[in-house]
């Protein structure tokens, strides 16, 4: 599981997960009924997914708690506030594009997974990008579940008649003429319930950690990068490690499998990604890492192997781009 040796420029990650019993992405709710998302394949298929949208999240909140320092935050991304840089009080005043974007990636955060800013007009692409968690078709199935919510208050008779100073009120004058009568109502509602073999695609650019797009100059220094690089490593980790989503208080997921490959360039070019829908995509990787100069392919098998291939990534630097002044 060898991930070879000097800087990375890219690394792509492409696995499957198995998830039983999870309600991790929903659409939302129509009536009494809770409806899981839904998305169509380039074959006419639908299957189950979980969206790029929501694992990003919980990427960028594993980022915000491992990192120990609240210096390296900004006030915003301190609090978690989805705006980041656009409520970063250390930007107010500020009009110049480049000066805006240096100021605001001295901040982990809206470093590491982007921000937009409408004044002035600045925006940062994330280096960490996630696409759909999609549900091998025939290896998905939901089931939906009838739930009753009941009211504390629809007791019998008898149970309320036992509890007379609980209720305030003497137990014969319970049902007296005038007297407003507990509701013995409850709330029915479906839930849905999914279990699959999902497919999950994620990039990770480290040359562009510290980098200021606008003047192509990076604003914080070497150990700095790559305290960040290892911090969005360490997120991958823990996000793996404890799925979280939607609906987990009654839904955690039970995580049965996880297998894959981690693709990383040593070299600057892009990493290549693909699909682990498809059933060869680990052997076309494989073939291309012996077409490719600077790429290493590294396969796993399991939680505890991913995390090893993502600690040996960790000891390795991130990419400095040529092209680009050095702080």
């Amino acid at each position: 599981m060898s991930t070879g040796n000097g800087e990375v420029f890219e690394i792509g990650i492409m696995a499957r997960v198995t998830w039983n019993l999870h309600s991790l992405n929903n659409e939302g709710t129509v009536g009494n009924v809770i409806e899981p998302r839904t998305v169509v394949l380039a074959s006419g298929q639908k299957t189950d997914g979980v969206s790029g949208e929501m694992l990003k999240h919980l990427h960028a909140q594993a980022v915000w708690l491992l990192e120990q320092d609240a210096g390296a935050l900004c006030a915003a991304c301190r609090k978690l506030d989805p705006r980041k840089a656009e409520e970063n009080p250390e930007l107010k005043g500020v009009k110049e594009p480049a000066e805006a974007v240096g100021l605001a990636i001295r901040c982990a955060l809206c470093d590491l997974h982007g921000f937009l800013r409408t004044a002035p007009p600045v925006s940062r692409n994330s280096t960490v990008e996630f696409g759909w968690a999609l549900g091998l078709p025939e290896r998905t199935y939901r089931s939906l579940h009838l739930h009753a919510r009941h009211s504390l208050e629809s007791r019998t008779k008898q149970e309320r008649e036992e509890k007379p100073a609980q209720r305030g009120q003497a137990a014969e004058g319970e049902g007296a003429e005038g007297q407003e009568q507990p509701p013995t109502g409850q709330m029915l509602y479906h839930r849905p319930t999914r279990s699959g073999e999902y497919a999950v695609v994620s990039v990770f650019s480290p040359w562009r950690i510290g980098l200021n797009e606008v003047g192509y100059r990076y604003v914080i220094d070497e150990e700095a990068r790559r305290h960040r690089y290892q911090l969005a490593l360490g997120a991958y980790r823990a996000m793996f490690m404890h799925t979280d989503g939607a609906m987990t208080s009654t839904r955690l997921p039970h995580v049965e499998a996880m297998r894959g490959v981690v693709a990383v360039s040593g070299r600057q070019f892009p990493v290549p990604l693909l699909s682990p829908m498809a059933e060869d995509y680990g052997d076309k990787l494989q073939r291309l890492q012996a077409q490719e100069p600077g790429l290493t392919v590294a396969g796993f098998d399991g939680l505890d192997q991913f995390c090893e291939v993502l600690n040996g990534l960790a000891e390795r630097r991130p990419w400095v781009l040529d092209k680009a002044g050095v702080k």
